[in-house]
């Protein structure tokens, strides 16, 4: 396993694994309209907070699909295997857009319902793709569980965090398969 310098990557398994915190990485942001009103708040929290958002739908509430938007999100994050973007996609239930993300090679979705799975999805998963509840999550928590898994880092010492490492290249491998 090699470390390189600037952005975190760790080279295991023929692989070069984004690692560290989501810090400095650009936030693909969307949603359908059932979403949109959270994701407008979110967005501005975020923006506030100093993180580069970029939102790419939808932009009002009228009515849109969920596929439409999530694939607007998860093409930027999986182009670039989540080193330089990563994605978060709000619609009623955040299960549409995890369901559409998990297509997209290279994007590795979670929905956690509080910090501590935000906190555990990243540590453990290295997630790039934030998957939110308009319905089940207020605009408070969905900024904590956002916040808590934008700096959680992933394999922050690949001698301690060896497992997770190792469980995450047995699921890129599966990824790239598919490609």
């Amino acid at each position: 396993m090699k470390m390189e310098a600037g952005l975190k990557i760790v080279r295991a398994g023929g692989l070069a694994v984004p690692a560290g915190t989501h810090e400095g990485k650009l936030i693909v942001i969307g949603a359908d309209h059932r979403g949109f009103k959270l994701k407008e708040r979110l967005k501005r929290i975020l923006r506030r907070r100093g993180w580069r958002v970029k939102d790419v739908g939808t932009h009002s509430p009228r009515r849109v699909d969920y596929p439409l938007i999530a694939l607007k999100i998860a093409r930027p994050v999986g182009a670039s295997e989540g080193k330089r973007a990563v994605g978060i996609g709000v619609c009623g239930s955040g299960i549409g857009v995890c369901i559409v993300s998990a297509k997209v090679p290279g994007v590795f979705p979670a929905l956690p319902r509080d910090v501590a799975q935000a906190r555990t999805t990243r540590r453990h998963n290295n997630t790039n793709f934030l998957c939110v509840s308009a319905e089940s999550t207020t605009t408070a928590r969905a900024a904590a569980i956002a916040e808590a898994w934008l700096r959680t880092p992933f394999c922050q010492d690949p001698g301690r965090d060896g497992r997770y490492l190792r469980r995450y290249l047995q699921t890129a491998r599966l990824d790239r398969a598919r490609r």
